[in-house]
């Protein structure tokens, strides 16, 4: 019988390793065999391996590659050149992509990791535990920004917190809030969460008799499979939404930006001659609200550019409804862009820190390597989750100042 159960698990541990190998290897990622290894042993000790009896040793990755009639072989140092054709390829069929919808129902969304009580504090590093359990991640929030080709209609930016419901809104209707709030253990966006999301703006699109194509990356948490009438999915190739998604094309650097000059602001308002800015209470309901001015700020024009800059043209005669500037120009995204960072190095000027303050672009770029969402896959985003905290726990782990 314990044979039985050993062999059962092991499957088990080689089918998900499998399924996960191929996913990512659709995606053009190259998949070594230290990876392998070290994903199954994480997969052992989700499904309950908690000694760490199962060792994911060269044996068993050599089993696997036989069963499984995997190989290995170096890549060659093209990536550059492979990301360069799939973004001609695309730009090419991109025309055809959008030519059915008029820009105002064409969208792009997309998350990004967000310290939101960080401090320019040049001597913080931050690193991988950061964002999965360590002390800094409480402080972290995965928020997702969706808007529409011509900035007309920029959606309630999506919050991922900690707690359900942060000690500082208890007595506020969730629902008033400028933002849609989530909550999970760890504050990742997932595919419970998206799909809710995509089901909500469907019926909103139902509602107001529109049929809008939504642009995003292939990321694991974003499900392909949704049934949706109003809304449809068009995914970016892999490895390439740097240079062909709008939002990464400074809209996210430049809502940065703006966050970290609120949040500057903030502690200079509030430090007086015997506090320095760690001192400084920064809490749940200030994010919230910087979150929505900064994307407030983000004008329709620089949406627009961006838009054009990964390759959207209008290629048809927009209906007599919509009304979009005739004339533009990446270069005033660079321009808006840079004056969000002067105005920002100026307000640095003005604020007392303990350490060496780091430079505005520093700043605002300190979060960019910050997942948010698991990066290896979903499934084991749901099964980190199976352990559910109370509402309270989760309240009381989000910050005990909130």
């Amino acid at each position: 019988m314990k044979r039985k159960l050993k062999d059962d698990f092991s499957q088990t541990i080689n089918d998900t390793v499998y399924e996960w190998f191929v996913t990512q290897r659709t995606k053009n990622i190259p998949i070594s065999g230290p990876v392998l290894q070290e994903y199954a042993r994480k997969v052992a000790e989700e499904l309950g391996d908690r000694s760490g009896n199962f060792k994911a040793s060269n044996g068993w990755l050599d089993r696997f590659r036989t069963r499984h009639n995997v190989y290995f072989r170096v890549i060659c140092g093209e990536a550059a050149a492979v990301v360069k054709i799939t973004t001609e390829n695309w730009q090419i069929r991109l025309p055809n992509i959008i030519q059915h919808y008029n820009p105002v129902n064409i969208y792009n969304c997309d998350e990004t990791g967000l310290f939101f009580k960080l401090i320019p504090d040049r001597s913080l590093v931050i690193d991988k535990n950061d964002c999965e359990g360590g002390k800094k991640s409480r402080d972290r929030y995965t928020v997702m920004l969706c808007t529409n080709w011509l900035g007309t209609d920029k959606l309630k930016p999506v919050v991922i917190g900690k707690a359900a419901r942060p000690r500082c809104v208890k007595d506020i209707d969730m629902a008033k809030l400028p933002v849609k709030w989530y909550s999970n253990r760890t504050a990742w966006m997932n595919s419970k969460i998206f799909t809710e999301w995509l089901y909500d703006l469907d019926l909103i699109m139902q509602k107001q008799k529109r049929n809008i194509l939504l642009f995003l990356d292939n990321a694991p948490v974003h499900s392909s499979d949704v049934k949706l009438q109003n809304v449809t999915l068009k995914f970016f190739p892999a490895n390439s939404t740097a240079q062909i998604q709008p939002l990464d094309q400074e809209i996210i650097r430049t809502f940065k930006a703006y966050y970290r000059r609120y949040l500057v602001k903030h502690i200079i308002a509030n430090a007086n001659a015997t506090h320095t800015a760690d001192d400084v209470n920064i809490t749940a309901l200030d994010a919230i609200y910087w979150i929505d001015q900064s994307w407030r700020s983000i004008t329709e024009a620089t949406i627009r550019n961006t838009f054009k800059m990964a390759g959207f043209e209008i290629h048809f005669v927009l209906d007599d409804s919509t009304s979009i500037t005739p004339k533009l120009d990446a270069i005033d995204v660079v321009v808006n862009e840079n004056k969000c960072i002067e105005d920002l190095d100026q307000v640095l000027k003005h604020i007392s820190i303990s350490g060496t303050v780091m430079s505005a672009n520093d700043f605002v770029n300190i979060d960019d390597g910050v997942p948010p969402y698991n990066e290896l896959d979903d499934a084991s985003d749901k099964m980190l989750t199976v352990n559910v905290v109370t509402l309270e726990d989760a309240a009381n782990d989000e910050d005990t100042t909130e």
